[in-house]
């Protein structure tokens, strides 16, 4: 289905009891109430990312565009940050231009907060990147999590230091403590915290420095030894080393806690450990056999192996056991290790083997009933997809393996609509290969592709220029798709009859050649498009039955979609308007399952006159409002060209002749603040829930605001009013107050809540 979130934004549910942090939380809200960049730094594994999408979560309510994660830890080419970013906000991928560009567009009226998690490895990419989205958007604030600060002007830097420990001789709790039995417990049903083991547990912490990673790694351990035993391997490891508290002591702390572990698993577990850092972010077990099985670890062994490293939380399982990751610093020290096994190159290239094996077998099942759920499994691996273009790119001697590659993910590109990705991947490609002979049919069909995409974003001039270095190959299937494809140029361009000329010649070509795929497919329901633009409606439904029976018998979804759309097309305007309908909502839930905004975007179009047709005015102006920002977001207002657009039209001239100019912009700004979802919500008649306000900072006092925010810092009344010099009974007014004007019920519904940035 379409990923597209609420309002609300992305953050994943917490999956663990969040501990402590009060301080650090209530720092958070303050400084970003009155910064619009704020950088949670330190070493890792103190919690930064847990911190970050905590406060974040805390803020939502005062965001009304929301609260939205980008998580950058498997992305490995700065080239693409934009894009990762545009992908987590659920934005299209067809977008012409400059993709920071069209993110700052995009931003400039929004009201959210983006958190930048994980930035350390693309500091200079990240620091450009918030500069030019801050000023881009006056009501944008950024929260970022970095092992060193990005260094932009109007940063405030926050350092998270590890969890509070007691001192040597306390017997009170503490956060560190706190987080120790939390997860102790969990891995040991039972477990306590008792009179006999709490300064055992708190000196365990103490050795850790309050490190939460390296915490959650010892707490494992329970499972197999006493806390007893657990202390004294960690006092044997700490005096092998040294003390941790010497000069760049957390960092070494958690570096003997994760080598402490790593000596504690078995040789094959440490191998696997090694062999499994080659995974940028998540993967499944498929790809854990073939990358991580060979040599002194058996096939038959991987399974037994992962599941022991799942067992002490070196692979975090996800997703119902579906997929399996490590943290960052995990995988950090595990391609070290890799590294010095000398295994590193020949890992990767497994790793590479198997992705282009799954992008082979997706194109094999491009016209079958198996190809939306191999669309869907590509997406699923796109960052894996990313490291394999990657190592092929930088590996002498590579480079056609990168060309291929790129070839095979062609039609998957093209489906999701990776216009942006497409063509990064493509033109690094052609630059490697530029040796070879101007005739060689692979680098021919990705100069074809490139072209194809950079026509679809409304570079036309470029794509002529691809499609004629496409043309030296001697390729007669290739030569119809460079047809079809200067016939698309044509309709973008408006001119009508050349279009439908190559088009239709490009489709009798594909006919006559046998040739069936999704692309060449694509050249009927363009073909029908192209004779509903000139009026020409039997023939536009003719060919648009033909493709959709085709699609039908074949099992293939993507182009039947594009078919669909053409259908309806026809039918709407011979007066079968219910049947036009029907197969729009047929479309849109294709084009909603692969997240396809363009394809979403033509249908919503169509729909916006038959919801007119019905009388439901006022909607039908939000849906011309919703699609017109989606055609902005595409950058491609003249998107298949200006025939198109003048259809389009018809509906906002007629909707200006029935609704007062008032309720018609009211109704037209309303749909323009529609989210996609909401969007074909309204076009199924399905009702849409109009975005609740976001607390409004006026409604409290200067006091009850100062109040409210200590309490968000976890200060009973009492200590407010020792705090604020003022009565007991008058704090106890104030926080009655607070709770009646912002509408809640307890008090820590104020914790989660700050008044909304200026």
């Amino acid at each position: 289905m379409l990923a597209e979130m609420s309002r609300a934004g992305n953050l994943p549910a917490e999956m663990t009891r969040f501990i402590g942090r009060q301080r650090e939380l209530g720092e958070a809200r303050q400084v970003l109430a009155r910064s619009r960049l704020v950088t949670l730094t330190g070493v890792g594994g103190v919690g930064k990312t847990r911190l970050a999408v905590r406060v974040a979560a805390d803020l939502r309510r005062s965001f009304p565009d929301g609260a939205w994660l980008v998580e950058l830890s498997a992305l490995r080419e700065p080239a693409l940050l934009a894009r990762t970013v545009a992908d987590a906000l659920r934005l299209p991928g067809q977008a012409s231009g400059d993709q920071t560009d069209r993110l700052a567009d995009h931003l400039s009226d929004k009201h959210l907060l983006l958190v930048l998690d994980t930035c350390e490895h693309l500091v200079d990419g990240c620091a450009t990147l918030t500069e030019v989205l801050l000023r881009a958007a006056p009501r944008l604030r950024i929260l970022a999590t970095s092992r060193e600060p990005l260094d932009v002007m109007g940063e405030h830097t926050l350092v998270i230091p590890p969890l509070p420990v007691a001192d040597q001789d306390s017997a009170t709790g503490d956060d560190a403590v706190t987080l120790f039995a939390d997860r102790a417990e969990a891995m040991v049903p039972g477990f306590a915290l008792t009179r006999d083991n709490h300064a055992t547990v708190a000196r365990l912490c103490r050795h850790l420095d309050g490190i939460p990673l390296a915490i959650e790694l010892a707490a494992v351990r329970l499972r197999s030894m006493s806390v007893e035993q657990l202390v004294d391997r960690i006092d044997d490891r700490f005096r092998l080393l040294g003390t941790p508290r010497a000069a760049g002591g957390r960092h070494r702390t958690l570096r003997a806690t994760i080598e402490w572990s790593h000596d504690l698993c078995t040789a094959q577990e440490r191998l696997l450990w090694a062999r499994l850092s080659v995974f940028p972010g998540d993967f499944d077990l498929a790809a854990a056999e073939r990358v991580g099985a060979g040599g002194a670890l058996a096939a038959d062994a991987l399974l037994d192996v992962l599941a022991r490293l799942v067992e002490k939380s070196i692979v975090l399982c996800e997703r119902d056991g579906r997929r399996y990751r490590m943290l960052d610093t995990l995988r950090e020290y595990g391609a070290e290790r890799l590294t010095e096994l000398g295994e590193r190159p020949d890992v990767l290239r497994r790793h590479r083997d198997h992705y282009l094996a799954l992008a082979e077998e997706a194109r094999r099942d491009a016209l079958g009933a198996g190809q939306l759920p191999a669309l869907i499994r590509l997406r699923e691996e796109n960052a894996n997809l990313r490291v394999a273009l990657e190592h092929s790119l930088s590996t002498p001697g590579d480079e056609e393996t990168a060309l291929h590659l790129a070839a095979v993910l062609q039609h998957y590109w093209l489906c999701l609509g990776k216009f942006g990705e497409a063509l990064s991947w493509q033109d690094r490609v052609l630059t490697a290969t530029e040796a070879l002979p101007p005739a060689h049919r692979e680098r021919a069909w990705v100069a074809f592709g490139t072209g194809l995409v950079a026509v679809q974003r409304g570079e036309a001039e470029r794509g002529r220029a691809l499609f004629e270095r496409a043309d030296a190959a001697d390729d007669p299937v290739l030569r119809a798709h460079i047809l079809h494809g200067t016939g698309l140029v044509a309709l973008f361009e408006g001119e009508l009859e050349g279009a439908r000329t190559r088009i239709a010649q490009a489709r009798e070509e594909f006919a006559r050649l046998g040739h069936e795929e999704p692309a060449a497919l694509l050249a009927g329901p363009h073909l029908s498009s192209v004779l509903a633009l000139e009026s020409d409606w039997d023939a536009a439904l003719a060919v648009a039955e033909e493709s959709v029976r085709a699609g039908e018998a074949s099992g293939e979804v993507w182009n039947r979609s594009f078919a669909l759309y053409a259908r309806a097309a026809a039918r709407w305007w011979t007066g079968r308007k219910d049947e036009a309908v029907d197969d729009l909502m047929a479309c849109l839930q294709i084009k909603e399952d692969l997240g396809d905004q363009l394809g979403i975007t033509l249908a919503l179009d169509l729909l916006t006159p038959a919801t007119l047709v019905r009388g439901r005015y006022e909607e039908a102006a939000m849906l011309l409002g919703a699609t017109e920002r989606m055609w902005r977001e595409l950058g491609a207002q003249l998107q298949y060209g200006p025939h198109y657009m003048e259809r389009r039209a018809l509906s906002e001239k007629a909707l200006q002749r029935r609704l007062p100019a008032d309720r018609f912009q009211s109704a037209k700004r309303r749909g323009g603040e529609l989210t996609i979802t909401e969007a074909i919500a309204l076009a199924r008649g399905e009702p849409v829930a109009a975005p609740g306000p976001a607390p409004a900072r006026e409604t409290l006092t200067t006091r009850e605001r100062e109040v409210a925010a200590l309490v968000a810092e976890g200060l009973t009344n009492r200590q407010i009013a020792d705090r604020l010099v003022l009565a007991k009974r008058t704090v106890d007014s104030h926080v009655e107050h607070i709770l009646t004007k912002l509408g809640f019920t307890a008090r820590t519904e104020i914790a989660a809540w700050t008044p909304p940035p200026d």
